[in-house]
């Protein structure tokens, strides 16, 4: 009976060997698989704060672009120039002849209020200088700046807030500071729906302090997180000086005197491409600074 169960047991041995080097050569590529899915929020954060920034940069380009060059003012802008004001003073009549705004029944017409794609790049319409606010101020440009800012806004709880689990704190915070990091955040977000609601040509005043409550609630936030993570830490000192050159453009630019220069006009726009810029980029710049998690045969070895 022993010889004849020696080649089994010998079969049995080389299936055994043959299954655990399979599952050994199946090891890497799940892991490869696992961290492909857990970098492709990473990428999409990076690639739409990157579009983010691109469209607020470039929106004189983009109201060119969509309303003129493709002709979206034909059918969307309807107010006659006489009845449009230009903020640095022009004569929106003469500005309209020469852009060849002539509509089929040749009267000149312009964008003002919610027309367009995009508010009108021509001149500040009915406004002392161009914004943010400015330009997206109809419909299309809201919905624009909401998709676009929505993945940023969603990385900032991810990789905002969320980093606090991933990286080694200064600080042990209270509860309280913990809550107030996940609150100022909340609020941040409500106020930034605001502001994108009540648009800038229909509801001014509520606009106005949608933007400057939506920015105190980010700079307590972000504060608050550099203090947690350590000021004095790489990741702390990037958040703080992200918060103050954010900070210092938009403030830059709000003060900076209205008038018919490039300066007059466009200064306050420049200075909240900046500031938004500034605070957008925190949470991909906090992504560098986040653990990698823990492979399964690191987890079993460390327990």
């Amino acid at each position: 009976m022993a010889p004849s169960t020696a080649p089994a047991v010998a079969f049995t041995l080389l299936t055994s060997q043959t299954q655990a080097k399979g599952g050994q050569s199946g090891v890497a590529p799940a892991r490869e698989q696992q961290r492909a899915t857990l970098d492709l929020p990473k990428y999409l954060l990076l690639a739409l704060t990157g579009a983010l920034m691109l469209f607020i940069f470039l929106l004189t380009l983009w109201s060119w672009l969509l309303n003129d060059s493709l002709r979206f003012r034909q059918t969307l802008c309807r107010t006659p120039s006489e009845d449009i004001m230009c903020g640095d003073g022009a004569n929106f009549t003469e500005l309209a002849q020469r852009l060849g705004r002539q509509g089929e029944n040749g009267r000149l017409y312009g964008c003002s209020c919610e027309e367009g794609i995009l508010a009108d790049w021509a001149c500040a319409v009915d406004t002392d200088r161009f914004s943010i606010s400015y330009f997206i101020s109809t419909a299309p440009g809201t919905g624009a700046m909401a998709a676009l800012s929505a993945w940023p806004v969603l990385g900032m709880w991810r990789y905002g807030a969320g980093t606090l689990r991933h990286l080694r704190l200064a600080h042990v915070g209270t509860m309280a500071e913990y809550d107030i990091v996940g609150a100022t955040l909340a609020a941040f977000q409500l106020f930034y729906g605001l502001f994108l609601t009540n648009t800038l040509c229909v509801a001014s005043t509520f606009h106005i302090v949608s933007v400057v409550l939506f920015i105190v609630a980010l700079v307590v936030h972000y504060l608050l997180l550099a203090y947690l993570i350590g000021v004095g830490t790489a990741a702390g000192r990037l958040i703080v000086a992200a918060c103050v050159a954010g900070v210092a453009a938009v403030s830059a630019g709000g003060l900076w005197p209205t008038g018919p220069s490039w300066l007059g006009q466009y200064a306050f726009w420049l200075g909240e491409c900046i500031g938004l810029s500034a605070g957008f980029s925190i949470a991909p710049i906090l992504i560098l600074f986040k653990k990698p998690p823990a492979q399964p045969d690191e987890a079993e070895a460390t327990a």
